[in-house]
């Protein structure tokens, strides 16, 4: 097998002020092309580490894969490091110069000097266009060895990926069938992970011996499950097509879908295929349930609107929820949930109704309320339910994640019900 190594560059990185989350998704990439991985590192913008974790990189694997580092500021000094690393100077290349300058035209921009050095790469090295930013990937083709620099942003480095770098590496060192890996990932809402390997216990039981890889993953409220099988693609797919039936007799509609989807678009598929419509009213979530719906891209044919009441009197006036109901049972309370799930149908004129109120903290708590205690209301034409749920000693930001997952999950189970 290939054998292959992640080099991840960035201060930010390695301080944890942002999330790596490019470096799963190669890893994923890479064993699915056949290759073996052997490490993936997090090095700091430093040039002597950069170039020494590159030549270490290069003394074990055919493939050495960076990410990060190629923007126009000080501290983006990959480019120089790799350099620097394999011996071999940078040189100005024009045409990425002239494209660089073009994609700020477009923008209605001037050009900033700085990204000038967007325009060197090292000699002799093949530039990988970016459709969407300034900073072109790199590969380096070094003795045996494949040398491979893309930008950090996910959204740039995925789309260079599969356009680009897959069908070079797939050129450059194809794979035997039988190294081949194959994965599917199924999303769980609901339950947790323990309940969810109870459920799956006879499963993985009877899988045990067939080299099947089961990986279990909590994602703020949802459990990924990624099943991975080696060998010739027909018997390896026919196998995961099986392990697929069973799960999803096995785990009902708490499996709510695979692969990329998520929860917002699984439900605003249900409304479309249906043709219903959702409207929000949100307190503690402060418009994040409505950013989920519509972060989806042809949301515009279920989403009807969302209206952020934070303050006990926008319920009232907006929403119609009655003050006695509030002074009754109070701002977080089931009859609120429910209230404000109607009233979000009414005022928006839409089919459903999903609304949230809790306790985000820090502040604002008693002890018959403590931070984490959130209600989440549906609406709809047949009337109204609300389900508690309590997030104990979780952030502010993930308590506002799962209240919303959780408004836009009862909408998902009605719909499937009826």
């Amino acid at each position: 097998m290939h054998k292959a190594e992640i080099i991840a560059i960035g201060d930010e990185l390695l301080s944890g002020d942002v999330e790596n989350t490019t470096t799963p998704f190669i890893i994923d990439q890479i064993r699915s092309l056949g290759y073996d991985l052997i490490r993936a590192t997090t090095v700091g913008d430093e040039t002597d580490r950069i170039a020494r974790a590159v030549q270490g990189a290069l003394g074990a694997a055919e493939i050495v894969i960076l990410t990060g580092g190629l923007g126009p500021t000080p501290d983006d000094i990959t480019r120089e490091a790799l350099a620097k690393a394999i011996d071999s100077p940078l040189e100005f290349r024009p045409e990425l110069w002239l494209e660089i300058q073009q994609l700020f035209e477009q923008r209605g921009k001037s050009t900033p000097p700085a990204n000038i050095n967007q325009a060197y790469l090292p000699y002799h090295a093949q530039a990988v266009p970016n459709s969407v930013g300034t900073a072109c990937g790199i590969i380096v083709e070094h003795h045996e060895a494949a040398i491979i620099v893309l930008p950090g942003p996910p959204h740039e480095l995925r789309r260079m990926w599969l356009d680009l770098v897959q069908p070079y590496l797939e050129r450059r060192y194809p794979a035997n069938s039988l190294d081949r890996q194959q994965r599917r990932v199924f999303k769980i809402y609901g339950i947790g992970e323990s309940d969810v390997m109870e459920r799956l216990r006879r499963l993985l039981d009877a899988t045990r011996e067939t080299g099947v890889g089961f990986g279990f993953y909590p994602r703020a409220g949802e459990v990924h499950i990624t099943i991975k099988a080696v060998g010739a693609e027909h018997e390896t797919r026919a196998l995961l097509d099986h392990l697929s039936v069973s799960l999803q007799n096995l785990l009902g509609t708490d499996l709510y879908g695979m692969g990329e989807d998520t929860l917002p678009a699984i439900t605003g598929a249900l409304l479309k295929e249906q043709h219903q419509t959702v409207a929000t009213a949100e307190s503690c979530t402060g418009g994040l349930a409505a950013h989920y719906l519509t972060d989806v891209p042809g949301s515009s044919d279920y989403f009807r609107g969302g209206i952020v009441a934070y303050n006990s009197e926008i319920k009232e006036k907006l929403l119609g929820v009655n003050k006695e109901t509030i002074d009754n049972f109070g701002v977080v309370s089931e009859q609120t949930a429910m209230a404000m799930a109607a009233g979000a149908r009414t005022a928006l004129e839409a089919d459903f109704g999903i609304a949230t109120t809790g306790i985000a903290g820090p502040a604002g708590c008693t002890p018959e309320l403590p931070v984490g205690t959130v209600y989440a209301g549906l609406a709809t034409p047949d009337g109204q339910s609300a389900s508690k749920i309590f997030l104990p000693r979780m952030s502010r930001g993930l308590i506002k994640t799962m209240a919303s997952k959780k408004a836009i999950d009862l909408l998902r189970r009605y719909l499937i019900d009826h």
